[in-house]
């Protein structure tokens, strides 16, 4: 299968690595040709400076992109491509997907939406868990590619919008709870309890197996799996999901705004576990 990896951030790097290795056909396209150039050059693909070239060469496009300004973007600039599958992995809002397949179909491209569970790390070992939602003949067309990169994949409907809903409602459950995390650990220390106080009693609890995975992350400055930036960008758009469908979310929308001013305050290219240093340095300022 011959795919066009539409992207080359993390996530967008780490799926033409795993298309690569699964023997597929690939071709790289960012909208920075250095940045596309210079990822292809690590994997021995082939790279295009042209979003028309990119797909003209592909069966399926795998679009990695950063936000709804982005895939709209993408959208609107691809050429008339009849039966091309556009395969959106992106963490967008229902509405911009939705427009994006309304913008698509004109141009004779199915799309579907299929955003996933899991980091770059997961994705390069095939193990996401993906969410898609969109025409079944399109998904059918798609499944191999999907398969290489997620060891599970959930069909969630053919109504485009829905999987985009349900990996917000997920990475706002993650996000959320890695803030109360730093913001419950920062509390526990000054009252001159260790961070191991802390987790050895979480390890006890319900708690166990998120501490286990998050809790290190916290107090070590890990590589960034997923940019706080983006963190605060999904949280945002879940509170504008969340918004058009008359939804109160006043703990997801405060939790944006924390996630926003780390971002304003240095750490927007960081690890999203970076908020525990914000609360910290921010403590220690006042």
């Amino acid at each position: 299968m011959r795919v066009a990896v539409l992207g080359a951030g993390l996530m967008g790097s780490a799926a033409a690595y795993r298309a690569k290795a699964v023997g597929f056909d690939v071709i790289l396209w960012n909208r920075s040709i250095e940045k596309a150039e210079k990822v292809a050059k690590e994997l021995n693909i082939a790279a295009s400076g042209s979003l028309a070239e990119a797909v003209s060469k592909a069966e399926v496009a795998l679009a990695f992109l950063a936000d709804d300004d982005a895939l709209l973007h993408v959208a609107s600039g691809l050429p008339r491509a009849d039966g091309l599958i556009f395969a959106n992995f992106s963490t967008v809002t229902p509405r911009a997907s939705a427009a994006a397949a309304k913008v698509l179909e004109g141009r004779g491209i199915c799309y579907i939406e299929t955003p996933v569970v899991g980091g770059p790390r997961v994705l390069r070992e095939g193990k996401a868990i993906a969410l898609v939602a969109g025409p079944q003949r399109c998904f059918r067309a798609a499944r191999s590619a999907i398969d290489a990169l997620s060891s599970e994949v959930i069909f969630v409907s053919e109504e485009v919008g829905k999987a985009s809903a349900l990996k917000l409602a997920y990475n706002n459950l993650l996000i959320s709870y890695v803030a109360s995390l730093a913001e419950s650990l920062a509390l526990a220390e000054s009252y001159g309890l260790s961070p191991q106080d802390f987790k050895g009693l979480l390890v006890k609890t319900a708690f166990k197996e998120l501490a286990e995975r998050y809790f290190d992350r916290l107090l070590e400055e890990a590589p960034p799996g997923f940019k706080l930036s983006l963190a605060a960008k999904d949280l945002e758009y879940f509170c504008i999901a969340a918004s058009e469908k008359h939804v109160a979310v006043p703990v997801a929308c405060s939790a944006a705004q924390l996630y926003k001013l780390a971002a304003r305050a240095g750490l927007a290219e960081k690890d999203y576990t970076s908020i525990y240093k914000f609360l910290k340095d921010v403590g220690v300022r006042r």
